[in-house]
């Protein structure tokens, strides 16, 4: 791994820092500043001339093994490639299941996180899916997330006609099980909630914080543009709130717009559901009329929307997909260029294209197009 200097970049890491020079070594940013000239041999200088240096981005919403197949077996999404993350810009990222814990498991995601840590990004994944109870990999809930270093909580839906529509009794054991497993081993202890269109909403979530001393920074409820104003309720409560980007940036940025208006921004982050199946249901439920595949290519088109046709400033909107959802991970090195954060990093040219990519140090993207592929390939 040879040192790179990054040369007369516009700096936000996230914070606006203007034009300098980002030097990165062992994997981690090491210098920032003026004029920088390290006395290292072998130094690789990359003229960022032009182009906006930010924080790699950190997706927490990744179906790694493809998503459902809501429509028979041939509509099974297939799993993620490496550079379906590094073109779009994530260096890190969460992954998960959804309805298919049948055909896919646990066991398969946990492989599959290990295998893109190996390809060079930074890849964690969540335990359990659709099903109540939720499938494991080790038998346990609280040993998954104990246990295994990948883990960082579970997944559960809500307010979905394919949900396991758990009762409270078992949101409290899983929550429960989970936070238990968080302490011991100094974790989130995430639970990930796919919110659905359904009745009720968060209201099993909220039966649940007035039945428990359960913290409510625990619950992360994700597509909440479906549920803008429960978003804001839940925000302004303590709790931490998803936006799902979508192929529609306008309609997408909209509620987090709103959201930003009316809680701390900290609270707010958005992610991509890559590789999810995205159904579209006829009105009784019954039959798919559609089927989509969501892709990490979405992210950056949403920023763009909020930052050039809602004038919100960029340190605010990149912080919804760096550095605060790597606050909401416990991941103090993620999602910040700041010296000691892992050398984790994006250069946009004047068009938000993706021009250059960087995981801990190591180069992905260059002029926009992958130079480290995937290892089958």
């Amino acid at each position: 791994m040879h040192p790179i200097l990054l040369k007369s970049v516009n700096l936000f890491d996230p914070e606006p820092k203007g034009v300098c020079d980002l030097f990165l070594c062992g994997g981690i940013v090491a210098a920032v500043g003026k004029n920088l000239s390290p006395a290292l041999p072998d130094v690789e200088v990359v003229d960022g001339s032009g182009l906006t240096a930010l924080p790699g981005l950190v997706d927490q919403h990744v179906h790694f093994t493809g998503g459902g197949g809501e429509c028979g077996f041939r509509s099974r999404v297939p799993e993620l490639s490496l550079t379906d993350f590094t073109t779009a810009g994530v260096t890190t990222a969460v992954g998960l299941l959804g309805t298919d814990s049948a055909t896919r498991s646990p066991k398969s995601l946990l492989a599959k996180t290990k295998a893109l840590n190996e390809e060079g990004i930074t890849a964690y994944c969540l335990t359990g899916a659709y099903d109540v109870p939720s499938p494991t990999v080790t038998g346990s809930l609280k040993d998954d997330v104990a246990f295994i270093s990948e883990i960082l909580g579970v997944k559960v839906a809500l307010s979905d006609h394919r949900s396991g529509h758990p009762s409270l009794e078992q949101l409290i054991h899983m929550a429960s099980q989970v936070r238990l497993g968080a302490l011991t081993a100094g974790k989130p202890g995430v639970v990930h909630i796919h919110m659905g269109a359904g009745k009720r909403g968060l209201g099993l979530v909220y039966d649940l914080l007035e039945a428990t001393d359960l913290p409510i920074w625990h619950f992360r409820p994700t597509h909440m543009g479906r549920w803008q104003e429960e978003a804001v309720k839940f925000a302004r409560k303590g709790g931490m709130v998803d936006f799902t980007a979508g192929e529609e940036p306008e309609k997408c940025a909209l509620p987090v717009l709103r959201t930003l208006e009316e809680v701390p921004p900290e609270r707010i982050t958005i992610s991509s559901d890559a590789g999810g199946s995205l159904p579209r249901w006829s009105e009784d439920r019954r039959t798919m009329v559609g089927m989509g595949v969501g892709s990490m290519s979405t992210l950056l088109p949403v920023l763009r929307c909020l930052v050039t046709e809602h004038h919100v400033p960029l340190e605010t909107a990149v912080c919804l997909v760096t550095r605060n959802v790597a606050d909401g991970l416990y991941l103090s090195r993620k999602g910040r260029l700041t010296v000691g954060a892992d050398g984790d990093v994006l250069l946009l040219d004047r068009d938000w294209n993706v021009h250059t990519v960087l995981a801990r140090g190591v180069p992905m993207v260059a002029d926009g197009v992958p130079v480290k592929l995937p290892y089958l390939s």
